[in-house]
């Protein structure tokens, strides 16, 4: 049993899907009591996302289905809290959560070690891969793709991940991410590994970190927090932006936070980065540190609707328009400080 999530192309907010809608008659209103937000995108066109799990577009005194942001029942079908332990629901049995993890890539056989592969592998960190690319533009072609490399049937095509030597000490191993460009019918390339059975709730505070060498090119981000109950898997995710480490909430209005002094990101050397985030859908916190400094400090939302679960990390080139490689080593996640 595979703890796949369902990875859609890394797009912009819900809203910007519009364009795909199919026109339908205008119904009454939610109530405001059954609302859970309501998001104005640039053109002032309003969105209401519903207790329903239904997103509709306000036309004038009515409004429109608009598209399915999350099943209602998403908490109860797919989890089981025993006192303060969570557990995800599966074909095969209950399996534990897992918010607070170390991982440093030694002592693998084989990559797919690295991969949660049966219910029993509760030792295992990661769930699976994205390998999205030229060769395997679409989610269905990479989903094949991940399966076969899993089993041991196939191998890498294009983009690919592997256990590797550390290029400043012989004696560690690292796991590392190449991505070639993405085709012109593509939005983004990806090489990255997920683990998708986090739990991170309304008011709960995820501490991240790892070590990260860029050997040439910036990917244009490298760590994502998500919730794969959500359409578009919406989430907070860390960013290089202008050579530079920032923030981007991959949901509502995508807010960018950026330094005001931005340090540079190093190529060709080992840097440790830190995130900290407080999560609410209104008043939630960013921290964000480069080598131990400090270098953002932000009170925004962090979660996409007050209702979320934060599920998922993806680690490694989540998303780059160019060839790059990417090394990565001492991954921590946690709910408490480090």
């Amino acid at each position: 049993m595979h703890f796949y999530s369902v990875v859609a192309f890394i797009v912009s907010a819900i809203i910007l899907a519009a364009c795909s809608s199919s026109p339908v008659n205008p119904v009454p209103c939610l109530a405001e009591v059954d609302v859970l937000t309501t998001i104005t995108d640039t053109d002032g066109t309003q969105y209401k996302i519903g207790k329903d799990g239904n997103v509709y577009k306000v036309t004038g005194s009515s409004c429109e289905f608009f598209l399915k942001y999350f099943e209602p029942g998403f908490e109860t079908t797919n989890y089981e809290h025993r006192g303060d332990s969570v557990f995800l629901k599966s074909p095969d049995g209950l399996f534990p959560t897992r918010s607070v993890f170390t991982e440093d890539f030694e002592g693998y056989a084989a990559f797919r070690d690295l991969f949660i592969q049966t219910i029993a592998d509760t030792n295992r960190n990661w769930s699976t891969m994205v390998l999205q690319g030229p060769l395997s533009p679409t989610v269905p072609d990479y989903v094949a793709l991940r399966t076969c490399i899993l089993k041991g049937t196939c191998t890498f095509r294009d983009n690919r991940i592997d256990v590797a030597t550390d290029p400043m000490n012989a004696e560690n191993h690292v796991l590392k991410f190449t991505a070639v460009p993405p085709a012109s019918s593509m939005v983004t390339s990806k090489a990255s590994i997920e683990n998708t059975i986090a739990y991170f709730a309304k008011g709960d505070e995820l501490w991240y970190e790892a070590r990260y060498f860029f050997t040439n090119n910036l990917p244009y981000s490298i760590a994502d927090f998500e919730s794969q109950w959500f359409d578009q898997s919406p989430g907070p995710r860390i960013v290089l932006s202008g050579g530079a480490f920032a923030v981007e909430n991959k949901f509502g209005n995508k807010l960018m936070f950026r330094q005001s002094n931005p340090t540079p990101v190093p190529i060709g050397a080992w840097v440790t980065v830190k995130i900290h985030f407080v999560f609410d859908h209104q008043a939630g916190r960013v921290e964000l540190w480069q080598d131990g400094v400090r270098i953002l400090d932000a009170q925004a939302p962090t979660l996409p609707l007050l209702n979320a679960v934060q599920t998922n990390l993806e680690v490694g080139i989540s998303a780059t328009s160019t060839h790059c490689v990417l090394l990565v080593d001492d991954v921590r996640l946690s709910n408490t400080p480090f």
